[in-house]
């Protein structure tokens, strides 16, 4: 093979990757196979945007995920735990920032930050079975991820609306069947979701890192 290596060391390489829907100037990374002795280049810039995306992008799962475990089971930590969860969106606007400006990362930064606060509200309804309230803040929720996939659209000509929309309708169906998971004690179903919600924030990471890297190549 040309880049002497196999078809799992390059699934390895690229999580949320679907090998049966490739697209015309999708980025794939291949990593040198060491036990090769040839010299390989790789694209240090590319690497380490993809590692900043996918850290802040599974943070934002992770503190997520313990927001929903400590109201859920009335946890002493909440507040500490929503303290740190809200720090997440200057994180991941801090990533674009680099490449859009501080405009442009305040508004992420903003959309994510309702998106949180949204979701913690909805979370306390779930569990308190307020189903109108329940009702009212999901149709706010789901707003606010319309606002986002627009906002995103708006800055990246490889960001299709109708793509950013599916995959942050996706995160929302997810995230609720984690919590409603949670809130009925099914602990097998509730880490299932988790593990669902993971493959899909790496696969949204990912296609926030491909469209950088096709709208700036001279920066690559």
């Amino acid at each position: 093979m040309k880049y002497k290596t196999t078809v799992k060391n390059i699934m390895d390489s690229n999580v949320g990757i679907n090998p049966y829907n490739l697209k015309i100037g999708q980025q794939i990374y291949i990593y040198p196979d060491y036990n090769n002795n040839i010299n390989y280049i790789i694209n240090g810039s590319q690497v380490k945007l993809l590692k900043q995306m996918n850290l802040v992008w599974e943070q934002h799962i992770i503190w997520t995920r313990m927001l929903l475990i400590s109201i859920v089971e009335d946890l002493r930590d909440l507040d500490a735990t929503q303290a740190r969860l809200l720090e997440n969106p200057q994180d991941i606007a801090d990533v674009f920032r680099q490449y859009y400006g501080v405009d442009v990362a305040n508004k992420i930064q903003q959309l994510l930050t309702e998106h949180l606060v949204i979701g913690k509200e909805l979370i306390v309804a779930l569990k308190n079975n307020d189903q109108v309230k329940a009702k009212n803040l999901n149709i706010k929720w789901y707003k606010n991820a319309d606002e986002m996939a627009e906002a995103f659209w708006s800055i990246n000509p490889f960001y299709p609306i109708e793509e950013v929309h599916k995959m942050l309708y996706d995160h929302l169906k997810l995230t609720t069947n984690q919590v409603n998971s949670r809130i009925q004690k099914n602990y097998e179903e509730d880490i299932n979701s988790y593990d669902m919600v993971q493959k899909e924030i790496l696969k949204m990471s990912e296609f926030f890192v491909n469209g950088i890297i096709q709208q700036f190549p001279h920066l690559f």
